[in-house]
């Protein structure tokens, strides 16, 4: 493996390490404030935005001008904004600190399978070192280290809490992680491949289908995903360090799913593989509405993210192989922007919804969602019948 591909790797799964707990605490740290449930929603709502644009802006500017560059800045970026959180005092000023850094969205491929600025670059340095034969095993392996540091990050909040430890300290523990990231990528070297031109031209086509199906994608999960810590919270008053381990053992399945979808994608295809997983997780969605139990609302919420983020490596090939090398953090950018920017209207509508009723919340979300394998199917149903995991833009 190139040594660039190790680094990438390495930053990742350093920072979704850190994902691992800061995307569990930010919102309830938002209540915890006295924020009401609207308030809560217009923040997350507002760094979504702030987080989607990063991403579309910087990925356009990592192409024409070097990844490596802007994957450091965002390190330093990430670790500012961390160290600022917890003294910063108003929402306005919380909301752009979330954005930069990505708390709402998980800005790699994140704990949530959206992305953001820092993924798709990474996914980007990692593609520029193999070719579409070995892309899937690689990117296989970036995404397992990924979920694996976020699952350990998880799983630190009932330790911290146990130990009767602030939790939200946990915050300046994102800015020592953010430094060691940003270290960890000034070692990767500068491959020199650019884009020809600021703006997408060689893909543009494969770039608008491939962010088509994003936006139901982002707008349905944008209901639940970004306050689902909360949303446990209130609805079965269970407590943070409980939630925490909810994510850390969806984490655990999303691994065991990693590893078996590329295997499955290489007998039937890759897109077989998208649209199969993400009809199976919609459905997951739509039963957590009917979930009146907290284990069972916890095994579905652990469904989905399989299904959900265990096909990630297959989507990221699926989108690398789809795309001219040259404008593949373009294509990231794109996507996470339509897909975030869609996203982010989703907490400001369960901030109205969540008062009525906790159940209407993922019940819409994955009605919504099921609109997303459709239109992969839609705009790529040329492919349908294709097999393995080397399919050629």
């Amino acid at each position: 493996m190139h040594t660039n591909a190790k680094l990438a790797i390495i930053s990742r799964g350093l920072i979704s390490f850190a994902y691992g707990f800061l995307m569990v605490i930010f919102p309830l740290y938002l209540y915890s404030l006295g924020y009401d449930l609207v308030t809560v929603g217009l923040v997350i709502f507002a760094a979504m935005i702030i987080n989607a644009l990063l991403a579309f802006l910087l990925g356009m500017l990592a192409d024409h001008y070097g990844r490596k560059y802007i994957m450091s800045l965002l390190f330093a970026l990430f670790a500012v904004s961390s160290g600022l959180f917890l003294i910063a005092n108003n929402a306005a000023l919380l909301a752009v600190l979330a954005g930069l850094a990505g708390f709402t969205t998980g800005s790699t491929g994140g704990p949530i399978g959206s992305g953001g600025p820092v993924g798709g670059i990474q996914t980007a340095i990692i593609s520029e070192t193999v070719d579409n034969r070995t892309m899937p095993r690689i990117l296989g392996i970036a995404s397992v280290t990924e979920m694996a540091a976020a699952m350990v990050g998880a799983y630190v909040i009932p330790l911290v809490e146990y130990a009767h430890i602030f939790v939200y300290d946990l915050f300046y523990a994102g800015l020592v992680i953010g430094i060691a990231s940003f270290a960890s990528s000034v070692f990767i070297k500068d491959l020199k491949i650019r884009s020809r031109k600021l703006l997408p031209s060689i893909s543009f086509k494969n770039i608008f289908r491939l962010s088509l199906p994003t936006i139901p994608c982002g707008l349905g999960s944008g209901l639940i995903i970004p306050i689902l810590s909360l949303w446990l919270k209130l609805r079965y008053n269970v407590s943070t360090g409980t939630i925490g381990a909810v994510f850390g053992t969806m984490n655990v399945f999303v691994i065991i799913s990693m590893l078996l979808m590329p295997r499955m994608a290489m007998k039937v295809g890759k897109l077989k593989v998208i649209v199969l997983s993400r009809v199976a997780a919609s459905l997951a969605f739509i039963l957590m509405a009917f979930s009146a139990a907290f284990p069972l609302a916890a095994f579905f919420i652990i469904a989905r993210g399989s299904f959900a983020m265990g096909s990630m490596p297959v989507r990221q090939s699926f989108v690398m192989t789809n795309v001219h090398e040259t404008e593949r953090a373009t294509t990231n950018g794109a996507t996470s922007l339509s897909r975030n920017g869609s996203s982010s209207f989703g907490p400001i509508i369960s901030g109205y919804m969540m008062p009525v009723d906790m159940a209407y919340i993922p019940l819409v979300g994955g009605i919504i969602t099921m609109f997303d394998p459709l239109l992969y199917y839609l705009m790529f149903r040329g492919q349908w019948h294709e097999k393995g995991m080397a399919e050629k833009h």
